[in-house]
């Protein structure tokens, strides 16, 4: 873990860890205050939704604004707001009490604001370290979320049941704190003085141009949408699976996210060892392990057994960070400092974008013709074309 031998990305992390508990626990928490006062299923749903839908729209405006900005005031104005949000939040569930009106506003505004937060922190954190470590960077940071995971929303669950949800509103505001204080430990590397007179059209422009003149990035882009249709989408209808499929309600949802949660930290931390490799393709583990993900999809299909449907939902949770974590470090080591707010934008859009196409697309056929015959078709098909995804270009391999 190298990354953690400087300072600033110490600071960075350790605060980060709370701050990510936080994440989890008001997506938990709001979504327990939209089923109370709605009873809706829809609601619940549509609560969910404003929290991601900004990061399609506003993400790529604040990549930019991020490229030109003073990083660290950023990082303390996105968690800062953040924890104002959620101080808000509190006060009006503790007196007058969030009604759908004002909770459909939260959840916009919380959006909003992690729209720009991604762009902020996949852009300080490997300006904190020399480029060798940014590949540690990611995993590590992929190593906190998937500990978040498994660990927030079992807390945030204990503590709605306990305290009320107003006192976890209040908690949860209360492990942004540490971001705010550590901030002034950290020294990234400054941007070149030339960002600052770049607009906003053609901050985005700039991007996409980079994205489209760097193969690597380009095919790592593709690859990451190619991912996240399938088995990022798969991991977005796990309820079918455990109650539509084997009829083990709540806790088999509980038991495959989970598992699914366990592969994935198991990934993070098998990626923390990676150190910077600039490339100008894809390495050929990177491929197999791309192909291979997919493919796990088919036995998960055909094999009706609950212990199967664990295993696999587990190999699939362990392929969807390794690739992730990868394709995620070629782009960030092929990146200029003053690029990085604008392209991970867009790589988180694509992202987003892909998981709801996915796990819309999985659950519209598996309601058609059911779900065992919608990951095996999808696992087949999806296989043959990333296999041909990975394969390299005529070109290359003329060279």
């Amino acid at each position: 873990m190298a990354a953690l031998s400087h300072s600033g990305f110490r600071a960075y992390f350790f605060a980060a860890v709370p701050l990510v508990q936080a994440l989890w626990a008001q997506r938990v928490t709001l979504g327990w205050l939209a089923w109370e006062v709605s009873l809706s299923p829809a609601f619940v749903g549509l609560i969910a939704a404003l929290g991601l839908v900004p990061m399609l729209v506003s993400g790529p405006v604040f990549g930019v604004l991020v490229d030109r900005a003073n990083i660290r005031r950023a990082l303390f104005a996105t968690s800062g707001t953040m924890a104002g949000l959620l101080v808000v939040a509190a006060l009006l569930a503790g007196t007058q009490g969030l009604g759908q009106g004002a909770l459909i506003v939260l959840s916009l505004a919380i959006g909003v604001v992690t729209s720009a937060h991604h762009p902020v922190r996949m852009s300080l954190g490997p300006r904190l370290v020399p480029r060798a470590d940014v590949p540690n960077v990611v995993a590590l940071s992929a190593l906190n979320f998937n500990l978040a995971r498994l660990i927030a929303p079992v807390l945030t669950g204990f503590a709605l049941a306990t305290v009320g949800p107003v006192a976890t509103l209040w908690i949860s505001a209360g492990l942004y704190l540490p971001m705010l204080f550590a901030v002034r430990w950290m020294d990234p590397r400054p941007l070149p003085v030339a960002t600052a007179q770049v607009s906003v059209v053609e901050g985005v422009r700039q991007g996409l141009r980079f994205i489209a003149a760097t193969p690597v990035a380009r095919h790592a882009l593709i690859l990451t949408a190619a991912m996240a249709v399938l088995i990022r989408g798969y991991q977005e209808i796990l309820p079918v699976m455990a109650e539509g499929v084997h009829g083990r309600g709540a806790t088999g949802l509980g038991w495959l996210t989970a598992a699914a949660g366990a592969g994935a930290l198991l990934a993070a931390l098998s990626k923390t060892r990676s150190r910077a490799e600039v490339v100008d393709t894809v390495p050929l583990t990177l491929r197999v392990m791309l192909v291979a993900g997919v493919l796990t999809l088919v036995p998960l299909g055909l094999w009706p057994s609950w212990w199967a449907a664990l295993l696999w939902t587990a190999v699939l949770g362990f392929a969807s960070t390794y690739c992730g974590v990868s394709l995620q470090a070629l782009m960030q080591v092929q990146l200029p400092d003053d690029l990085r707010g604008r392209v991970m934008s867009l790589w988180v859009a694509v992202g987003i974008g892909a998981v709801a196409l996915g796990s819309g697309g999985l659950g519209w056929l598996a309601g058609l013709i059911g779900l065992p015959v919608t990951l095996t078709g999808a696992g087949v098909l999806g296989g043959i074309v990333t296999l041909i995804l990975v394969l390299p270009s005529r070109t290359k391999a003329a060279t």
